[in-house]
């Protein structure tokens, strides 16, 4: 399948980055560009490593990546840290960024035994890749054409039942990218079991016979951070509240996270990610 041209210096920095995990027994798997490129191909030049962890073992890891010489850096504390070395860094990701759940130990369970950068490692599944990436569909990054390159690729390794157990009572999300996959690939829409799709849309007709949720509520911020704030102060319920609370946060932890997305667009600081 090949393999991603990086600098020898890059090289180290990760190499040694997964060699102290290792030789502190901290489980992870590998996903980001490393894992698309493993599934599908595909390689692109990233500017980090990104790691998947439970945050049961998220202290552990950044204790070991700091005593091997990397600085540590929890910019997000419900989803992600950094561990830096020079101008490279590596994101240790134990959540989601939108708040929907935390990495669970399917992650390490359903990872794909593999040798990265020569070093032993677990690569994500294809079907958590797709499911973590189906909620980066922010106004700066959008992740849709990676899913749409994992089911071209893998569709027919695809656990399609528990890709939809991952999604849950966001089936709706799943059902979008059905459809997204079969524009964007008319002449191979046979990729996707037809049970799948008849069971999206049984879902699909049957939601629509029930009453409208009370409050309402704005499912968006769990895609984009920033793109709905104006329908939260418009009065609807932030969708992310359910899953937030669920792992033990609180209202006022997301109205934090609020406040701070609104001060970033006020200051215009929401730019598209060139390099994801």
């Amino acid at each position: 399948m090949g393999s991603p041209t990086i600098s020898p210096e890059e090289q180290d920095i990760y190499t040694g980055a997964l060699r102290a995990l290792n030789a502190s027994n901290v489980p992870y798997v590998v996903g980001g560009a490393a894992a698309i490129g493993y599934h599908t191909g595909l390689w692109r030049s990233t500017k980090d490593l990104d790691l998947f962890l439970t945050p049961r073992d998220i202290t552990a890891a950044l204790t070991a990546l700091a005593v091997a010489g990397y600085t540590i850096e929890v910019p997000a504390p419900h989803w992600l840290a950094h561990a830096r070395r020079g101008a490279f860094y590596i994101d240790l990701i134990f959540g989601f960024g939108g708040w929907r759940a935390a990495i669970d130990d399917h992650w390490y369970a359903r990872g794909i035994p593999a040798v990265i950068l020569g070093q032993p490692a677990r690569v994500c599944s294809v079907e958590d890749l797709i499911w973590i990436k189906a909620y980066v569909a922010h106004r700066e990054r959008f992740d849709g054409a990676d899913i749409l390159h994992l089911i071209n690729a893998r569709h027919r390794a695809i656990d399609w039942d528990y890709l939809m157990y991952r999604f849950g009572p966001c089936w709706p999300l799943l059902l979008f990218y059905v459809y997204l996959y079969r524009f964007v690939y008319p002449s191979d829409h046979a990729d996707i079991p037809p049970r799948i799709i008849q069971s999206l849309l049984d879902r699909w007709h049957s939601s629509r016979a029930q009453p409208p949720a009370d409050p309402r509520e704005c499912r968006g911020p769990l895609l984009d951070r920033y793109s709905f704030l104006v329908d939260l102060a418009n009065g609807l319920r932030d969708g992310r509240e359910p899953w937030a609370l669920a792992q033990g946060w609180t209202r006022r932890d997301l109205e934090r996270d609020r406040e701070e997305a609104r001060r970033i667009l006020a200051a215009g600081l929401v730019r598209p990610d060139r390099q994801a």
